[in-house]
């Protein structure tokens, strides 16, 4: 599929901190939103590593948990 200027994946992301929760996360770690739901959240010091989520698929896509049975070539009969 491919990506229309006007309709770029990336754009639906952000970066910001969540409200104050009991028993939730610290106020000053950086939360990454997509389309207004939080995603991922990165400690303090790493907003470097938030804002490359935000912006980078490819990264995204490598912290992604992959399976061991999700990778076995299919067995044969």
């Amino acid at each position: 599929m491919p990506i229309i200027p006007e309709n770029d994946p990336n754009e639906a992301y952000d970066i910001g901190h969540m409200p104050a929760m009991p028993h939730g996360l610290p106020t000053d770690w950086w939360t990454v939103f997509c389309n207004g739901i939080p995603v991922y959240h990165f400690a303090p010091d790493c907003r470097d590593k938030a804002e490359r989520y935000a912006t980078d698929p490819g990264y995204r896509l490598s912290l992604v948990t992959q399976f061991l049975y999700a990778s076995r070539p299919d067995s044969q009969s």
